[in-house]
């Protein structure tokens, strides 16, 4: 799981600032890093941080440490704080060299222990695509940009990614920011919702096949009717599923207004 926790909006500048000086433009940096453009304006606007193994590579591309892409200037390095005992490091250092030996005794006892054993629940992830999605866009493909979060105990059984939706084209049944779940390989019925990807882009909507066998992918939204999208079999253009979105219930047919 990516621990990056720096400033979004200084790393933004400073990669601006760098392409600028190398003459680079953003579809340069996707193909070095091997994602999409979207992701790489995702990082110039400041909305995404890449992994760490991303930045490791643009600083050395650059020949730049990596303060000078995370860090708007080089902090002073700051005395540490003293850390605070734990309960057993404050009994242990109450003691003296006796008692000390004792407790040690003591405590390895306990550890040999079966019922006094820590039991630790394993911590059960998923994969959560970084650059969101429209009822919108993102990048479920392998190499682009993502992270492993804690599944949560209300997450639908059987998802094998996740992603954020942006924009209301699917409201109400799926809100602008809302974090949905996917299952691969998955067969949809008419009218489910799915995660498509189109020439470059993922989008997030309803589908189905006319009579003519045009493959129409629809927004939920009754006064989103202009995000739909139609694919005539004589277009050319490839469509693929990454999967069916879980949701809590079947979604009915579009009424646009």
């Amino acid at each position: 799981m990516s621990d990056i926790t720096y400033d979004k909006q200084i790393f933004a500048a400073n990669l601006r600032r760098l392409m600028d000086r190398h003459g680079e433009k953003q579809v340069d940096v996707a193909r070095l890093l091997g994602v999409t453009k979207a992701s790489v304006s995702a990082y110039c606007s400041g909305e995404q941080m890449p992994r760490m193994d991303k930045l490791e590579q643009l600083a050395r591309h650059y020949g730049v440490p990596r303060a000078a892409l995370i860090e708007s200037e080089a902090p002073a390095p700051a005395a540490p704080e003293p850390a605070a005992l734990s309960p057993i490091e404050a009994i242990y250092g109450s003691l003296n060299d006796a008692g000390q030996s004792e407790l040690l005794r003591y405590g390895r006892y306990l550890g040999a222990q079966e019922e006094f054993r820590a039991r630790l629940a394993p911590i059960v992830t998923i994969r959560h695509y970084l650059v969101p999605a429209a009822a919108g866009y993102a990048s479920p493909v392998e190499g682009e940009d993502y992270e492993d979060i804690p599944l949560p105990d209300d997450a639908p059984p059987g998802a094998d990614f996740c992603l954020t939706v942006r924009g209301d084209s699917m409201a109400p049944y799926i809100r602008d920011g809302q974090l949905v779940y996917v299952r691969r390989d998955t067969p949809l019925r008419e009218f489910d919702a799915g995660v498509f990807y189109v020439d470059g882009d993922v989008l997030c909507k309803q589908w189905c096949v006319d009579y003519a066998g045009t493959l129409h992918l629809l927004s939920a939204n009754p006064a989103r009717e202009d995000a739909n999208r139609s694919f005539p079999r004589s277009s050319g253009q490839t469509v693929i599923c990454f999967g069916k979105v879980l949701l809590p219930h079947p979604l009915p047919k579009p009424a646009y207004r």
